[in-house]
């Protein structure tokens, strides 16, 4: 039997769309199938009814779901705060909600880290992004699923990161969300990175 890809996946989509509620139902799904969940989120004005993890200690053992608010405003913390992450937490689900106020240069370390060991970690990451030029350029080299929503932004500043077929169905998919967003303003579609997977 072949071993489990630990995926590493992109949600992308403005305010609204739909990124959350997604993300608020794989988180369910895990959690109701055994597993457990860390979401990462720059305000503690999201995700209230989930408990803070507390102590590092506390991201060893923790059952269900929980959180951690980093803000991105201080370098050092947002270091710590990852490399507690790395150091503690084990088997579940990752969920880096609005990843770029926090996930910056400061932290590509920490993120490359995560995503080569996740298989060895137990974690599936999924990370979430208002415009896939938000999207930091590490992402595409590890990412197994890319699932979009409507972006207002120009993909033509990722396509040195991207190859060329992976480039344009992401192209062809803008533009039909973008077609049908009037009229289904939470239609979105996944996009198969990682070929293992299709």
């Amino acid at each position: 039997m072949p071993e489990r890809v630990a995926v590493c996946d992109i949600l992308v989509g403005i305010n609204g769309t739909g990124k959350t509620t997604a993300a608020r139902n794989i988180i369910q799904r895990m959690v109701g199938s055994g597993s457990r969940a860390l979401i990462v989120t720059p305000d503690y004005t999201e995700w209230q009814e989930v408990p803070l993890a507390g102590s590092r200690a506390q991201l060893q053992s923790f059952a269900g779901v929980r959180r951690i608010v980093c803000d991105g405003s201080d370098k050092k913390v947002v270091k710590e705060t990852f490399d507690g992450i790395i150091a503690n937490y084990r088997n579940g689900l990752l969920v880096l909600d609005d990843a770029r106020v926090y996930v910056q240069a400061q932290a590509t370390q920490q993120m490359t880290t995560l995503q080569i060991r996740r298989r060895q970690f137990g974690l599936d990451i999924f990370s979430m992004f208002h415009g896939l030029t938000q999207v930091p350029p590490i992402y595409f080299t590890f990412c197994t699923n890319l699932f979009l929503w409507y972006t207002q932004d120009n993909i033509k500043r990722r396509n040195e990161y991207i190859t060329a077929d992976i480039f344009k169905r992401i192209e062809e998919a803008q533009k039909r969300i973008a077609q049908k967003v009037a009229t289904q303003p939470h239609y979105n579609e996944r996009i198969v990175l990682d070929q293992r997977l299709a």
